[in-house]
């Protein structure tokens, strides 16, 4: 019996992959080191880089005020002044312009000197006719004696009303009244204009009656200044601030009257303060810096023109003492241009982009930027790596 001898194969194993290089680990190894350096070093980058933006703020004007005591025996802290007080009286006329303009009819009036050069005087009564070359006549306000070779100046007004009788022109006059011979001796002749006869006339308002009380006070003022100043005196006391009152006051017509003009008369009062102008200007410059408002610095020189204006805050002429207000007009830059910039304006920018930027913002005159490490050409990002600098 054969015996049947099969042969067995063997199954092969699943295959197993063969165990990789240790190059391999070392480079994979080296890149995560490379990319934690490179995360590491972009992350001091942008810490270390600073920018540094000095910029030039605009000068200001800038009042100061300073408060200034003035009297005739001054103590410490205080100033040489004279105190006056004077009144004055003035009238002026002054035109009506509110309200529609209106023609009205009335009877013209003006002045006439009347000459005798007769031996003795010559007397005329109320209403003497006085009569033009041209036929109009006009009569006398009030009976006059003219003296033997002398002349008086009375009013006269038209026998008539309208604008016939108004004239301007220098215009002589004869006395039909008086005989042929004494018309030749005693003559009359317009010394002002004749007006009234017609006019446009407007309503007077209430700023009428206010600009001419102005008026009047300015006209006061400009008196008080010559006068005033007299009485002083003294050319030390070279500046002076005037305060004006206007105690009366007394308008020929009310506020709804038609009028071509009105009088206004005001009695004015006027306190003069008389001072040294270098002696206030020393006094202001040492005490100027002091006052220069919270966040500016002064920028004007010590040896730079001061202008200084006045106002007085209070007077007493009796004792001779005044206080007043100088307030200087200075140039002033702020300390800071924190309130001026816009980081976030600038961050990320160019140098050149930065410096446009700045020069464009308000108050800023002109900008420079410098960033470190100087090979970085972009500002950082992040605005608290940016230095604001004020020259």
């Amino acid at each position: 019996m054969a015996i049947r001898t099969d042969k067995v194969s063997t199954r092969d194993p699943f295959p197993v992959p063969a165990p990789m290089h240790s190059g391999l680990y070392k480079k994979i190894a080296y890149s995560f080191v490379g990319v934690t350096f490179l995360i590491i070093f972009a992350a001091l980058w942008f810490s270390s880089v600073r920018a540094t933006a000095t910029v030039s703020v605009k000068r200001e004007p800038t009042n100061v005020a300073i408060d200034v005591d003035l009297l005739r025996m001054p103590k410490s802290g205080e100033l040489r002044a004279r105190v006056i007080q004077g009144v004055f009286e003035k009238t002026d006329t002054f035109k009506a312009t509110s309200g529609a303009a209106t023609t009205v009819t009335g009877v013209s009036r003006g002045t006439v000197r009347i000459t005798n050069t007769y031996s003795r005087p010559q007397p005329l009564v109320k209403t003497t006719r006085l009569l033009t070359k041209d036929g109009r006549l006009y009569r006398i306000s009030e009976g006059v004696d003219v003296p033997a070779g002398g002349s008086v100046d009375v009013e006269a007004y038209a026998d008539e009303e309208g604008g016939a009788y108004d004239f301007s022109a220098p215009t002589a006059f004869t006395i039909p009244g008086l005989s042929e011979s004494m018309q030749r001796v005693v003559t009359a002749a317009s010394v002002s204009p004749f007006t009234g006869g017609q006019q446009v006339v407007r309503m007077v308002g209430e700023e009428d009656l206010a600009k001419a009380t102005e008026a009047i006070k300015a006209e006061a003022l400009e008196e008080a200044k010559t006068t005033l100043a007299k009485e002083v005196a003294d050319p030390i006391l070279n500046e002076s601030v005037f305060v004006v009152n206007t105690s009366e006051s007394t308008a020929g017509a009310k506020v709804g009257d038609n009028a071509d003009e009105f009088m206004m008369s005001a009695k004015v009062s006027v306190t003069g303060v008389f001072f040294s102008r270098s002696e206030m200007e020393t006094f202001i410059r040492d005490r100027i810096r002091d006052r220069v408002p919270s966040g500016r610095e002064l920028v004007s020189g010590p040896n730079d023109a001061l202008t200084l204006t006045y106002a007085v805050a209070s007077s007493d002429a009796l004792n001779e003492s005044a206080r007043i207000t100088a307030t200087a007009n200075v140039l002033t830059k702020p300390t800071s241009a924190d309130n001026l910039v816009s980081k976030e304006a600038i961050a990320g920018l160019s140098v050149g982009e930065a410096e446009s930027a700045l020069k464009n913002m308000p108050g800023i005159e002109d900008a420079t930027v410098t960033i470190r490490p100087s090979w970085v050409k972009r500002l950082p990002t992040l605005k608290d790596h940016i230095t604001i600098k004020v020259k």
